[in-house]
């Protein structure tokens, strides 16, 4: 465990391994901290990896900077947490929605700290005027405490597939208990950040080269396998693949296919060569 020192402020890092190891720096979704990663950490530490898996800003143990942020601050925030432990060698960027969204920014701001990069329901689009108009209305609802169950029930119905939640209610349950944990204001600041304010990328991610793994869900409605394809069809080393059984969160959906093809495609990265 450690904090690193960013421009988004303190960011929690629930570091495991050691420096002799390659590493993964793993960023979750909205309303998820490091825990979204527990069945990752543990294959990726089975297979000899390190692991860095975050909690972003206004989410968990990293309170935020007390105000919206960019895309970009993001992306600075999460090279100074590798900084910050020490890595010295490219990275794999593990990355669902939010996650998805920082994670090949980051191979195009600093193409020689990542090594590849495994993402998962994600877009790299600007927010249509009606997610930016939803968007706006959740922020407000989660100010409203009253509301609380019916926000969390909304949420959770729209992360997960119907068979998810009825065959593991407790999964959302246990997230809801902790983003309802967590600070309020720095929720919705995060929530207005990335789902309201935040730019697009996906004409710039042709120079993204290093080798891409990209997971939708074929029961994801907020961000539909369409804007997983339009990822993979911009860059030159990337391939997609369609989860079945799994809305908005294949990572704890399907842990044991999400694991299975992750651990396949990283055992086929090159060793990476010390920068």
């Amino acid at each position: 465990m450690s904090i690193a020192s960013t421009v988004l402020g303190p960011v929690f890092v629930d570091d495991r391994g050691s420096a002799d190891q390659p590493a993964a720096l793993l960023w979750p979704s909205l309303f998820n901290d490091h825990h979204m990663w527990n069945a990752q950490v543990a294959a990726l530490r089975g297979a000899g990896w390190r692991t860095l898996a975050l909690d972003p800003p206004g989410h968990g143990q990293s309170p935020g900077p007390g105000r919206r942020f960019t895309m970009d601050e993001c992306v600075q925030a999460a090279i100074q947490v590798l900084d910050a432990a020490g890595i010295g060698s490219p990275v794999v960027l593990l990355g669902t929605s939010w996650g998805g969204i920082v994670a090949p920014r980051i191979a195009l701001r600093a193409p020689g700290r990542v090594r590849g990069m495994v993402l998962t329901n994600t877009t790299a689009e600007r927010p249509t005027i009606l997610i930016r108009t939803n968007a706006r209305l959740l922020t407000r609802l989660l100010s409203i405490r009253a509301l609380d169950g019916t926000v969390n029930r909304m949420i959770m119905s729209l992360n997960f597939s119907p068979g998810t939640r009825l065959r593991e209610p407790a999964l959302g349950a246990n997230i809801a208990a902790r983003y309802r944990s967590w600070d309020r204001r720095a929720v919705i600041d995060s929530v207005h950040s990335v789902l309201v304010d935040r730019d697009g990328a996906l004409d710039a991610l042709s120079g993204v080269r290093v080798p891409a793994l990209i997971l939708s869900g074929a029961e994801d409605t907020i961000l539909p396998s369409a804007l997983s394809l339009r990822i993979a069809g911009m860059m030159p080393n990337a391939r997609q693949v369609e989860v079945a059984g799994a809305a908005h969160l294949i990572p704890l959906e399907q842990p044991e296919v999400f694991n299975s093809l992750m651990l396949d495609f990283i055992a086929q990265l090159p060793y990476p060569k010390r920068i």
